[in-house]
C-alpha cells in the first residue's frame, strides 16, 4: 500500500485525497496554510494528520500531491528544494503549469510529472467517485508517468500524454470545453428571464436539449451534430435573432461570431453557395 500526503486542501486536494484513500491508499499528512481547512479536509476523508509543514508532509509519504493554486506552486516547491528525495514522487495538479516548475525537486532526487484531472470542481461537497470515467493529463519524468497511469487506473480513470510545449494549448482546450459552456449558458439564462423563467426554469427546459445535443457529439462527432438556422441556410430565422439581439449588442457580437463559425461546417455539410454567400453578408455586416 502506497502513502501520500496532499499539500493544499482545496477542492481538488480533499477531493483526490477522498478518492485514493477510497482506493486502499494511506494517507499520511493534509498541510495547509489554513488550520481550518485542513481540518475540514481531515474530517471528510478521515484519514491523515494535519500540518501547515509542506516539508514534513512530503517527507513522509513516498508520494506528494501539490494541489494549491497555480501562483503558489513555485512557493512550495522552494520550500521543499532542500530536502533529500530519493525515492520520492512528487505530482502537481495544475492543468496550466508544466512539470518544469518541479526540476528543483527532481535535482533532490525526486521524480515528478504533472498529473491533471480534466474534471471541474464546483461543488463544495468533496465525490470520491468524481475522477471515475474522466481522464488525467500526464507529462513529466517516465517513472512518474508510470506510476500516474497506475493511480489513474485504481480511480478508474483514462490518461492522456501531451509535452510540456503543448500544455498552454491543452489547457486552453479544456478551460472553453467546461468555462466558456458556463458562459454561453448564463447567456441562454438571461433570455429565458425575458421571458419570465427564472434560473431554475431555464435549466429544466434547456437540459434536455443539452444532454442530447452532448450525447449526439459523442455518437456523431461535432460536425454531423450541428442542427438549425445556419445549417438549414434560414436566413429569415437567423435576422430574427439579429433583431432581437438589437439591443444586446455584446450579445449580438457573439451570436454574429458563433454563426460564422456554423456556417464553416454548414458548408462543408452541403449548404448552396448562394445561401453561405448570403449568411456570410448578413453575418459580418455592421
Amino acid at each position: 500500500m502506497k502513502s501520500f500526503s496532499i499539500i493544499g486542501a482545496g477542492k481538488v486536494g480533499v477531493s483526490l485525497g477522498l478518492a485514493l484513500v477510497s482506493k486502499g491508499l494511506r494517507l499520511k499528512y493534509i498541510s495547509d496554510c489554513n488550520p481550518d481547512a485542513a481540518r475540514q479536509a481531515k474530517k471528510i476523508i478521515k484519514m491523515g494528520k494535519m500540518t501547515q509543514d509542506n516539508r514534513l508532509a512530503t517527507q513522509a509519504a513516498e508520494i506528494s500531491f501539490i494541489c494549491v493554486p497555480d501562483g503558489l506552486i513555485r512557493k512550495v516547491v522552494r520550500e521543499l528544494s532542500e530536502l533529500d528525495l530519493d525515492g520520492h514522487y512528487i505530482f502537481h495538479t495544475s492543468g496550466a503549469v508544466t512539470s518544469r516548475v518541479l526540476r528543483p525537486l527532481s535535482r533532490q532526487g525526486a521524480v515528478v510529472a504533472s498529473f491533471h484531472p480534466i474534471q471541474t470542481f464546483a461543488t463544495t461537497c468533496p465525490d470520491p467517485d468524481i475522477f471515475r470515467g474522466i481522464f488525467f493529463s500526464l507529462e513529466g519524468d517516465e517513472k512518474a508517468i508510470e506510476l500516474g497511469q497506475s493511480l489513474a487506473g485504481k480511480l478508474q480513470s483514462g490518461v492522456i500524454l501531451i509535452s510540456p510545449a503543448n500544455k498552454p494549448l491543452y489547457h486552453l482546450a479544456c478551460s472553453m470545453a467546461s468555462n466558456f459552456m458556463v458562459v454561453l449558458l448564463a447567456e441562454v439564462k438571461n433570455l429565458f428571464e425575458l421571458l419570465g423563467l427564472d434560473e431554475k426554469a431555464c435549466l429544466e427546459v434547456i437540459y434536455p436539449l443539452l444532454s442530447r445535443t452532448l450525447l449526439n457529439v459523442k455518437e456523431l462527432g461535432c460536425e454531423q451534430s450541428l442542427t438549425g438556422p445556419v445549417l438549414r441556410g434560414d436566413l429569415k430565422t437567423v435576422k430574427e435573432h439579429l433583431r432581437a439581439l438589437s439591443a444586446q449588442p455584446d450579445l449580438e457580437k457573439l451570436y454574429r461570431l458563433m454563426s460564422l463559425e456554423a456556417l464553416k461546417v454548414a458548408e462543408k455539410r452541403g449548404l448552396s453557395v448562394s445561401k453561405v454567400k448570403a449568411l456570410k453578408h448578413l453575418l459580418v455586416q455592421k
